[in-house]
Parts: structure tokens; C-alpha cells; sequence
């Protein structure tokens, strides 16, 4: 069995990247934080249900039927 490669003794490691932390990279790895635990929070069956209710309004303010809709197909 061949051993995980996530599961190496830390000296069998990369060496990890040494950057200097600016303030310019600080920021950059706070957006990049940001970005990533704004899309793990975002819910697509709400997304879906807010573009469904976005639909049905713009349908209404228009009277639009779903045979308008098929009529452009």
C-alpha cells in the first residue's frame, strides 16, 4: 500500500513559501480569506429561488405568459 502523500512526516514536507508578509500581501490574503469563505457560505438553492421570484416579477410588470416565452424558441 503506498503511503497518502498528506500524511508525510513534516521534514519530508516542501519547503513552504517565504514571502515577505507587506501590508500589500496582508491585504491580498485577506481578500483571497474573504473570497473563499464568502462562496463556502452562499446557499445556491436560495440563489435559485431569489432568480425564480426575480423571473415571476419581471413576468408580471411585463404581462409575459410562459407561451410568450415559448414563442421566442
Amino acid at each position: 500500500m503506498r503511503p497518502d502523500r498528506y500524511h508525510r512526516h513534516p521534514s519530508s514536507l516542501p519547503p513552504a513559501r517565504q514571502e515577505p508578509l507587506t501590508d500589500r500581501r496582508f491585504e491580498d490574503l485577506l481578500q483571497q480569506a474573504g473570497a473563499f469563505f464568502a462562496q463556502s457560505e452562499r446557499d445556491p438553492e436560495a440563489e435559485k429561488q431569489a432568480a425564480i421570484a426575480e423571473i415571476v416579477e419581471t413576468m408580471k410588470r411585463y404581462g409575459l405568459t410562459l407561451a410568450d416565452l415559448r414563442a421566442t424558441e
